[in-house]
């Protein structure tokens, strides 16, 4: 499976269009990069995120 590469702008763009609320993008952000499921490209190439600093749902 080819993980998709992604700039940090499209993917939230992209994952605000079906979320419900700005903690969801957040949450499902951190989730697809921390993950591996997508690869971010550009200024947050290589970046990963401490789900621990998510604001309490």
């Amino acid at each position: 499976m080819n993980t998709p590469h992604v700039t940090m702008l499209d993917l939230v763009r992209a994952v605000a269009e079906e979320a419900r609320s700005e903690a969801e993008v957040l949450a499902t952000v951190v989730h697809l990069v921390n993950s591996g499921q997508v690869a971010l490209c550009g200024n947050f190439r290589g970046c990963r995120f401490d789900a621990g600093c998510l604001p309490a749902a």
